[in-house]
């Protein structure tokens, strides 16, 4: 039996990629054939140590990025397919599929409310007239104002093509705000390079000649990048404005697709999902969203914590600990590490968080989010307080098996009614520290409730008042936080490895997956 497990984004190794990697790991166990499938070339032996997987058993196969028709074709190859790619909406066509759901973002959540509703509204009129160009990876949403559209690249974008003859791309080149021409290079998926051209901050239309493709061809758009300043910490490359293929007539509704890209978003078309023989939600908070926006039942497969890497030290650290990717609010589910530095800088310096207790912030970074970063640490001046970034696994899971309290605000300033993608899907650290003995303290949304049952191995709160006074609390009463402490590291088996494997196969039974 051969079987595929999808992710576009495996060279980006966060909890998405080990959550589904673990499902290859699972089934190559099981003696089945498995390829990682993907598109950007990563080290399987790199990846597998980082995601702290086994993946010996497992085949790493990177293809062009050609777009969703392309990897449903290549899906027919298998009798198991499992798209574990966040926000897709891949067909795929083998014997059996399962759908591996983060959360169920709508297609149009980062667009703002105005553009929302005319792409709800109109769309539907001008999506049959896009000219058949799918953006991959590495591409910002669209900007601008009524009378251009533009999307920057951040440094190596991909653009599917389908196939066809005498094809010829337009686009308008540029870079609102560039200070100094930018050198970009477009090449196929075999690195072959298909044009050059030089950005500048106005916009000037280019062509670019295609020989005849059966299959599509894959564009990358490579070049330099820079970080804006002044509150934009994005890391950009060039800006691209009305892509269009061109040969044929172009009427009204071409022209509005060309000039307002962001109407060709259809987030109301689930089609899709006909395809999968299973959906899997990562908890029971994203089934109901599943549920809510797919109109679909969906299977819980809760991710894989190694609980068995995380001992509990006899003797606690006065030390409070979060754990967590540092990027700004307003990109995805920020975990909010400057509020917590502030409000435990208040707690500190009012005397209801003792003056001997210390607070660790610890968390990967990207270069984009340095601004955000260097925000944590000066808030964090003169403060017990240390900064952690990209540290070591074996530090963090140190910090977390040793220290007293864990901390989560991710979702804290969100309206969870209108983006509850903002919430923590599940909490994956929050299990990883109730595994090393810490007592969590954790906000009272999304992924949490189903972790941390309230005063039986931790709390939850709404309130910064609620915060400081639960953690006060844990603190003042060694008995307390020894029998929460208890109870965390016995909740956190629940989500073992062992446990994963346990349901994983109980779906695949269920739906027939393993034929």
């Amino acid at each position: 039996m051969r079987a595929a497990v999808y992710d576009r984004y495996w060279h980006s190794q966060g909890g998405g990629e080990r959550h589904s990697g673990m499902i290859a790991s699972v089934l190559s166990h099981d003696g089945v054939e498995v390829d990682l499938l993907g598109h950007t070339a990563v080290d399987k032996d790199e990846l597998a140590s980082h995601l702290g997987l086994d993946l010996s058993r497992v085949n790493l196969r990177i293809v062009p990025d050609k777009g969703d028709l392309e990897v449903a074709a290549i899906s027919e190859e298998y009798d198991l397919f499992v798209n574990g790619s966040y926000m897709s909406r891949l067909a795929p066509r083998a014997t059996r599929n399962a759908y591996l759901c983060y959360f169920p973002t709508p297609f149009d959540a980062d667009l703002a409310p105005w553009r929302r509703a005319l792409t709800r509204r109109f769309g539907k009129y001008v999506r049959a007239h896009a000219g058949g160009l799918t953006f991959g990876t590495g591409w910002f949403p669209p900007e601008g104002g009524r009378r251009r559209q533009w999307i920057w690249t951040s440094g190596d974008a991909v653009l599917a093509l389908p196939p066809g003859k005498d094809r010829t791309l337009r686009f308008e080149l540029g870079g609102p705000g560039l200070e100094a021409p930018v050198p970009l290079t477009v090449s196929d998926e075999q690195g072959t390079v298909l044009g050059s051209f030089t950005a500048t901050s106005d916009f000037v239309v280019h062509r670019l000649t295609f020989p005849d493709a059966a299959r599509g061809t894959e564009l990358h758009f490579s070049c330099a990048t820079f970080t804006p300043g002044s509150g934009d910490d994005r890391t950009l490359g060039v800006a691209l404005s009305r892509l269009r293929l061109e040969g044929g007539r172009y009427g009204p509704r071409e022209i509005v697709a060309y000039r307002f890209p962001w109407l060709l978003r259809d987030p109301t078309d689930l089609s899709f999902l006909a395809s999968y023989d299973t959906v899997m939600a990562n908890s029971e908070y994203t089934r109901g969203w599943i549920r809510s926006y797919w109109q679909t039942d969906s299977d819980v497969l809760f991710p894989p914590i190694q609980t068995q890497r995380l001992t509990p030290a006899p003797d606690r650290e006065k030390a409070i600990v979060t754990v967590g990717r540092f990027f700004s609010p307003g990109l995805g589910h920020a975990k909010r590490q400057l509020e917590m530095v502030q409000l435990f800088g208040q707690a500190h310096r009012s005397g209801a968080i003792p003056a001997d207790w210390t607070f660790s912030v610890v968390g990967g970074c990207e270069e984009s989010q340095r601004p955000y970063l260097e925000q944590v640490r000066a808030a964090g001046q003169g403060l017990p307080v240390q900064v952690y970034d990209n540290a070591p696994r074996s530090q963090v899971e140190h910090l977390l098996s040793t220290s007293s309290v864990f901390w989560s605000a991710t979702g804290y300033l969100e309206d969870e009614a209108k983006a509850p993608w903002s919430s923590e899907h599940f909490g994956m650290t929050t299990v990883e520290a109730m595994a090393g003995g810490c007592v969590p303290v954790v906000i009272d949304k999304a992924g949490q409730k189903e972790i941390v049952r309230e005063d039986v191995d931790g709390y939850r709160w709404t309130t910064p008042e609620q915060l400081i006074s639960q953690t006060a609390r844990v603190i003042a009463d060694p008995a307390l936080r020894a029998r929460l402490s208890a109870n965390a590291s016995v909740r956190a088996e629940d989500y073992s490895e062992r446990a994963f494997a346990d349901r994983w196969h109980a779906i695949a039974d269920e739906h027939s997956l393993l034929g």
